[in-house]
């Protein structure tokens, strides 16, 4: 990786590596002007990577000749442009069904799940005969009112069983072709249905077929280019979001070998109402097979393809916000991405917004660094809504960076049918996604602690294990005490001797080789801090046969987070102490040869001014990767490697903070601004205000308020004032500052442009622009297209009843209905700050 001489001076404009990928949707006729038009229009804004996906009525069909003659022809446009591709494996989502070729063409190798087939209600002494189906698993009687469970002998093919006392339910289990919902480009009616099946995921063979109806065709045509300008394939979203569970022809032969038992007999009880113990043990270790299965021969296969290919894979599942159903759908997240080059996870839903806890992008980023990948990658914002601003996707941006995340693939800035009128501020959001996946990409990361993910306890159906992991995860980060989460293969691979201590929050299961590494882990004198309240299961091949609990003396048993973070606090490995209490202020820290980067973000809408000290030691400097620039902030040494910082953090504010002794000279010095005094304050007075071709004289309000419920542009705001003219003969520095913009900003002081602010502070220094008597400012005022689409009632109600049928217009007019109010509310006020520098 870079050293720093090279990292500073590239800090500007980064490399194409550390881009924002712009997701090039083709949809509907694809000509190669539009190819051209778009790929032009992609460059002028500073994106240099895009991802090219099949979407709704494409045309030419996917995967045809037609197809891949233009897919070659974009290809070496990309090329002349310096650009560089990724391939959407599928088209549409989730991967896996190659547009349709496993329904039309390979139906022995589509996905198949054990079933309920059917549910035959009986009383007492009724007599059931029949032949069963030769894709049945078994038959399971249960009493409706007791619950009561028989399961019932199904020799020979047949069913012939009387009904005892009671009421009862007699369910068939079977296998069946069953398949996940699947989105084709050219499904006739654009339906997320059944259609068109997945493949088996479980079945090598079958994901075989499906590198060669799809990554083959594509090497045909521009294998050429692999590894040069196309960079790799991008996967989405496969799973089982089906009613059954997973299942191939061969899992109950590897079952037996790997676990000892046979199955066959625990399957039925999976559909009972109430499970025992031993079933409950059992259905654990199916997914324990299953979960390996879909690894192996689904995941494995496309990374190895990819690599042999000069390719990079990426993938993210589905529901990494909702653990419990990735359990069910995927089995386990560490399994499925521990191959995978570029492990990611999907911010699609506003799963991660600011009334929300969502650590969930720490898993991606735990798996890149456990596995030294370098990057982890994020797709962002596809249903955020149209009124989404640049500073809300600019704080769900920072919000996965602290966590981990330095790789963005996203449709949202790329104005296609120019009427956002936040498309101007584009440029300056992509520049900085560049800059700061530019930093947090360079040298490695410095995590000290593990947390353990206990998968064997989902497994198990420990939701309360889920919520303890998550709960202690909240609180580390919320003390500015980074962490990576492990998991059991990470731990057997040894891979946890970087940190100096891991937490086990409450777990109901463990695998024996974890605890000896564990164990092992704690007495070499590093930490290993317990949140049970008793000892987890010890499972060693099986669960079924586990009877055993783990003896956690070896380890420090705290019952409370709250000790386990004391206990923390009083280790001398933490990078960041801030003596106060911050929950919003979270980090990530990295480190290239001997300096050390901070990235810190506020996310609270509250300011926050306080001192900080961090490791290293050196001079201190600010990168701001808004505009690229780096200056000197003042420090002072203290402790051992430890330097203290004046840390000042606006609502929303994120920071670089870069520590070494060999640090590229820079001449100014960061001005701090912290408390001010007000010197002239228009926020009351009236203003002229140009609004489309109408003017007028009103106070600061919304535009709704003036009478534009639907209006969708700029607005232009003009005020004169005058200054005192002893006001400028001090050595104070001049600001002029709006708190409420809706939603973005751009200024003129006295006819000389100050710039534009598509996030806070909405701050510009006026020193050498103020003059004594009278002076002039001018705004220009954004909003969103939300306006437009939702500020005429007519419009929306035609919107919202069209929303019964289209689940994606549901979730985005939800967003956009609290995106209307639009303007410069205030207030606008000129401050003074001392100048101490």
């Amino acid at each position: 990786m870079n050293n720093i001489t090279n990292l500073s001076k590239d800090f500007q404009n980064p490399s194409y590596k550390y881009s924002l990928v712009h997701w090039w949707i083709w949809s509907g006729s694809m000509s190669e002007k539009r190819i051209c038009n778009e790929l032009d229009e992609v460059q002028s804004l500073g994106i240099r990577q895009v991802l090219i996906g099949a979407g709704y009525g494409v045309v030419p069909t996917y995967l045809t000749y037609e197809w891949f003659k233009k897919i070659q022809f974009a290809i070496n446009e990309a090329k002349k442009r310096d650009l560089r591709i990724w391939i959407a494996d599928e088209g549409s989502y989730p991967s896996g069904f190659a547009g349709g070729e496993f329904t039309r063409k390979h139906r022995e190798l589509c996905m198949k799940a054990l079933v309920l087939d059917e549910k035959i209600k009986v009383k007492e002494g009724t007599k059931i005969i029949r032949a069963l189906k030769s894709n049945t698993i078994g038959v399971l009687a249960v009493e409706n009112e007791t619950n009561q469970v028989i399961l019932l002998d199904t020799g020979n093919g047949k069913l012939d069983w009387i009904a005892p006392k009671g009421y009862w339910k007699v369910m068939i289990v079977k296998w069946e072709y069953v398949t996940s919902p699947t989105r084709y480009v050219h499904h006739p009616t654009g339906a997320k249905d059944t259609t068109y099946s997945l493949c088996d995921y479980l079945d090598k063979r079958a994901t075989c077929q499906f590198i060669y109806d799809v990554h083959e065709k594509y090497k045909k045509y521009i294998g050429e280019e692999f590894g040069k300008t196309v960079l790799g394939f991008f996967g989405d979203e496969p799973d089982y979001s089906i009613e059954g569970i997973p299942w191939t022809n061969s899992i109950f032969d590897i079952f037996e070998r790997e676990k000892g038992y046979d199955i066959k007999p625990y399957i039925p009880y999976f559909f009972s109402p109430i499970i025992s113990e031993d079933v409950r043990k059992a259905k654990a270790d199916y997914w324990d097979v299953w979960s390996l299965l879909f690894r192996e021969n689904f995941f494995k296969p496309q990374v190895e393809w990819c690599e042999k290919n000069n390719l990079k894979y990426i993938v993210h599942l589905n529901h990494e916000d909702m653990l419990m159903q990735l359990i069910q759908s995927e089995g386990d997240f560490f399994r499925c991405m521990r191959y995978v080059q570029l492990p990611a996870v999907d911010v699609i839903w506003r799963q991660i917004w600011m009334d929300k806890i969502a650590d969930f992008p720490k898993l991606a980023s735990s798996v890149a660094h456990l596995y030294e990948k370098n990057r982890a990658f994020s797709e962002s914002f596809a249903v955020y809504g149209n009124g989404l601003t640049i500073e809300q996707a600019k704080w769900v941006i920072d919000y996965q960076a602290v966590r981990g995340i330095n790789y963005f693939l996203t449709t949202e800035f790329v104005d296609k049918g120019k009427e956002n009128p936040q498309s101007v501020n584009f440029p300056v959001i992509i520049k900085y996604i560049n800059r700061i996946c530019y930093l947090l990409s360079s040298g490695k990361p410095s995590v000290h602690i593990g947390v353990y993910f206990s998968t064997l306890s989902m497994w198990l159906e420990d939701k309360e294990a889920l919520e303890d992991v998550l709960d202690i995860s909240r609180e580390l980060l919320e003390h500015q005490m980074d962490f990576d989460f492990v998991d059991d293969e990470s731990i057997c691979l040894d891979l946890i001797s970087k940190y100096s201590c891991i937490i086990i929050p409450k777990i109901s299961a463990i695998s024996q080789k974890v605890y000896g590494h564990l164990r092992d882990f704690a007495l070499k004198g590093k930490k290993v801090i317990y949140l049970g309240d008793k000892p987890p299961l010890i499972v060693e091949r099986n669960f079924l046969d586990s009877c055993y609990y783990a003896d956690m003396t070896f380890f420090l048993w705290k019952s409370t987070t709250e000790e386990c973070i004391n206990t923390i606090k009083r280790l001398p490995f933490l990078d960041v102490k801030i003596s106060d209490y911050y929950p919003s202020i979270k980090y990530v820290h990295r480190q290239l040869e001997n300096i050390d980067f901070y990235f810190f973000f506020n996310e609270k809408e509250i300011k926050i001014s306080t001192n900080v000290l961090v490791k290293g030691t050196g001079n201190v400097q600010i990168w701001d990767a808004e505009i690229g620039e780096i200056k000197a902030i003042s420090s002072t040494t203290v402790e051992d490697k430890y330097v203290k910082i004046p840390l000042i953090l606006e609502p929303f504010e994120s920071k670089f903070i870069v520590i070494g002794e060999n640090l590229p000279m820079v001449k100014d010095k960061e001005f701090l601004i912290n408390d001010g005094q007000i010197v002239i304050d228009l926020s009351n007075d009236l203003w002229f205000i140009k609004i489309g071709n109408d003017e007028i004289e009103n106070y600061l309000m919304s535009w709704q308020q003036f009478g534009y419920p639907n209006y969708s542009g700029a607005v232009y705001y003009y005020k004169e004032f005058n200054l005192p003219d002893n006001m400028l003969k001090t050595r104070n520095r001049y600001f002029l500052e709006c708190d409420q913009v809706m939603y973005s900003i751009r200024a003129w002081l006295n006819e000389k442009e100050l710039g534009s602010r598509a996030w806070r502070p909405y701050r510009w220094d006026i020193t050498d622009l103020l003059k004594p008597g009278k002076n002039s400012i001018r705004f220009e005022v954004r909003n969103t297209p939300a306006s437009k689409i939702l500020g005429d009632t007519k419009v929306a109600e035609k919107l919202k009843k069209e929303s019964n049928k289209n689940f994606y217009l549901a979730m985005t007019m939800k967003f956009d209905s609290e995106m209307i109010s639009s303007g410069l509310l205030g207030p606008v006020r000129i401050m003074a700050y001392i100048n101490e520098n």
